[in-house]
């Protein structure tokens, strides 16, 4: 599982692979399938320990720029998931807010220091201040290794104490303070339909991940959980020529409500974010590229 990159015009942020790095992922992985035969084998249940293939989360720009010549170098395809939301002048505020902390903060450590701060001395400390009592940062995400402790104090913050409205709230209070105008960050940050059009005319697969990336896709009911990924799906048909069949969960987000509904759209494939084993069609495991840096 594969999200930023940087070189080619993207500057760095966390997590980012260089194409140096990502070469060396690539050669000490033999025997990597291509999107589709990954896809058919997981069809037809013949999917073999070590088949391993290749997947592009959240319609990322440095991902197309920078992995995608070193795949067509080598002859590889790979499953991109994407939300649609970008593709149509709109602004995913989970993607700017982490150019944001990546680019306007000397260190993303500096950044989880400011937000605590904020966060700590804004409206909503003591319910900040009480759950921060209680919280173990080993115990809390404890599948991703890569996450440091501020990292996670962070997520716990935004996802379990502040919700999406109230984080937003403090996030749109830390970006003024900075003066950042947020267009400046969404420049050359994600896919456009001729990237997505050119990756489907050389064999890639394009694949479902909701329209606006919800965080708690799990949370939102039934109706607006169908309507993210039937936008998605219609957004997608209409640009490929073809209805996706393949998705990726959201922050791997979603009950066996959203599996439902993602069985009814024709959906046959899809992925989880962490190496829990696959108790469904639709929950395949993957393992971060941070973790295998």
């Amino acid at each position: 599982m594969f999200h930023h990159f940087t070189g080619d015009g993207h500057p760095p942020v966390q997590g980012a692979l260089t194409a140096e790095a990502l070469g060396r992922i690539l050669d000490a992985q033999p025997g990597l399938l291509s999107a589709r035969e990954w896809a058919e084998r997981a069809a037809k249940g013949t999917l073999r320990d070590g088949d391993v293939c290749l997947t592009f989360d959240d319609s990322l720009r440095s991902a197309y720029d920078v992995a995608f010549p070193i795949l067509a170098e080598r002859g590889l395809t790979a499953f991109w998931f994407v939300y649609t939301s970008v593709l149509d002048g709109g602004f995913n505020p989970f993607e700017l807010d982490r150019q944001l902390r990546n680019r306007l903060f000397p260190t993303v450590e500096d950044f989880n220091a400011a937000f605590l701060e904020s966060v700590t001395n804004g409206p909503y400390a003591v319910e900040a201040a009480s759950a921060l009592r209680g919280f173990d940062p080993q115990a809390y995400l404890a599948g991703y290794p890569f996450y440091s402790e501020g990292d996670r104090r962070f997520r716990f913050l935004r996802d379990e104490v502040l919700g999406p409205t109230r984080y937003r709230e403090a996030m749109d209070a830390l970006t003024q303070s900075r003066g950042v105008d947020p267009r400046r960050l969404a420049e050359n940050v994600w896919l456009d339909e001729a990237c997505l059009r050119h990756l489907h005319g050389r064999g890639h697969v394009l694949g479902l991940h909701s329209h606006t990336h919800p965080l708690r896709m799990a949370a939102l009911p039934a109706a607006e959980q169908e309507t993210e990924y039937r936008i998605n799906r219609q957004r997608l048909t209409e640009i490929v020529g073809e209805p996706p069949t393949t998705m990726s969960h959201p922050s791997n987000s979603y009950s066996a409500e959203t599996l439902r509904i993602l069985t009814s759209l024709g959906v046959r494939l899809g992925f989880r974010t962490d190496l829990v084993p696959a108790a469904s069609p639709l929950e395949h495991p993957r393992v971060d590229h941070a973790t295998l840096v």
